[in-house]
C-alpha cells in the first residue's frame, strides 16, 4: 500500500472514530430550552436528550410520588419519536408520567384562571341582581365555549357553566394517555401528540390505521403540543354529555372542599365513549399499578429552577 492510499485508509478511521465519539458523547446533548417566567419548555427531543433534561433537574417520579415536593415547571411539547424503541421499555412508564404531569398541571392551572373568570361573573349577579353588557357578552363567551344550553334565567346559566368550568384529576389524565397511547408508543402519540386518540368528525386529522365501518368516518385529532393535547382532553370532559356524572360528583367534592382522587371517580367514566366496557377498571388499576394517587395533590413549583451553566 502506497503512502497515498495509506493516509486515505488512516483518513476514513478517524473520521469514523470521532463520528461515532460526538454521536455518543454529544448526540444526546441537552436541547436548546425555552425558558420564560411560565416555565422551562422542552422543544421536540429524542428519549435520551429528555432524560437528560429531567436528570439535569433532578426531576425524577419516584422522588415525586414519595415525597411531598412540587412538580418542576419543565414542559415537553412532544412526545419523542424513538420513545418505542425496545431499549426503553424498562423506564418509559415513568418516563411518561414524568412528560405528562407537569403539562396536565398546567393546563389545570389555565382551568382555574377560567373558573375564577367565570366566578368573577358570578359574583357580580349575586350582589347586583344583573351584569353590565360587557359582563353578559362575557358570559355569552363563555356558554358558547362550554357548550350550555342558551336561556333567558342567569341563574340557571350559571349553574349549568360553573361545573364544566374546571380541572380534571391529574391520575385520571395521566393513565387515559397512558392507556391510550400504549405510554406514548403510539403512531399518533410519537407523530402527531394525540396520546388521547380523539376522533373528529369534520375530516380533519390523522387517517386512522384501523378499519371504519361504513357511514361517517373519523379521523384521529392531531396537536402541536401535548399541553394542546391535554387541553382538549379537558374540554371534551367538560362538555360531553356522557361525562355529567363526573362533573357532579366533582363539583360535590368542591362544594365539601374534599380533595378528589382519580381512583374513587374512575369509575364515572363506565360510558366512554369508543372504549371498552372495563375502561374504568383500566383507568383504575393503572392508578394502583404505579401508586400514582400522591400525584392528585401536586402541584407546580412557584417559578421555574434556574438553567444551570453548561
Amino acid at each position: 500500500m502506497n503512502k497515498k492510499s495509506l493516509y486515505f485508509v488512516c483518513t476514513v478511521f478517524v473520521i469514523g472514530v470521532v463520528t461515532t465519539i460526538a454521536f455518543r458523547f454529544f448526540g444526546n446533548e441537552l436541547p436548546a430550552l425555552k425558558i420564560t417566567k411560565e416555565g422551562i419548555f422542552v422543544p421536540p427531543v429524542k428519549t435520551a436528550q429528555l432524560q437528560r433534561v429531567f436528570k439535569e433537574y433532578d426531576y425524577d417520579m419516584i422522588h415525586h410520588l414519595k415525597e411531598d415536593k412540587p412538580v418542576p415547571r419543565l414542559f415537553v411539547q412532544s412526545v419523542p419519536k424513538d420513545f418505542n424503541r425496545e431499549k426503553y421499555d424498562e423506564v418509559r412508564p415513568a418516563l411518561f408520567y414524568e412528560m405528562m404531569l407537569p403539562v396536565i398541571l398546567k393546563a389545570n392551572e389555565t382551568l382555574a384562571v377560567e373558573r375564577d373568570q367565570v366566578m368573577k361573573l358570578k359574583r357580580e349577579f349575586d350582589e347586583t341582581g344583573d351584569l353590565t353588557k360587557q359582563s353578559m357578552d362575557e358570559l355569552r363567551e363563555w356558554i358558547k365555549r362550554y357548550d350550555v344550553k342558551p336561556s333567558d334565567d342567569l341563574d340557571t346559566l350559571f349553574n349549568a357553566l360553573i361545573p364544566r368550568v374546571d380541572g380534571v384529576t391529574p391520575t385520571l389524565l395521566l393513565t387515559m394517555a397512558a392507556q391510550d397511547s400504549g405510554f406514548g408508543t403510539s403512531r399518533y402519540a410519537r407523530e402527531y401528540n394525540a396520546v388521547f386518540n380523539q376522533r373528529d368528525w369534520n375530516g380533519k386529522g390523522a387517517v386512522p390505521d384501523e378499519a371504519q365501518k361504513e357511514g361517517p368516518q373519523y379521523r384521529i385529532k392531531i396537536f402541536d403540543s401535548l399541553y394542546d393535547a391535554v387541553i382538549s382532553q379537558i374540554h371534551y370532559l367538560n362538555t360531553n354529555g356522557y361525562f355529567e356524572n363526573y362533573r357532579i360528583a366533582r363539583a360535590k367534592y368542591r362544594r365539601s372542599n374534599n380533595p378528589m382522587r382519580g381512583y374513587s371517580i374512575a369509575h364515572l367514566l363506565i360510558n366512554f365513549p369508543y372504549k371498552p366496557f372495563k375502561y374504568p377498571d383500566i383507568i383504575k388499576h393503572l392508578i394502583l399499578q404505579y401508586e400514582l394517587t400522591p400525584l392528585d395533590s401536586r402541584v407546580l413549583t412557584d417559578q421555574e429552577r434556574e438553567v444551570k451553566e453548561k
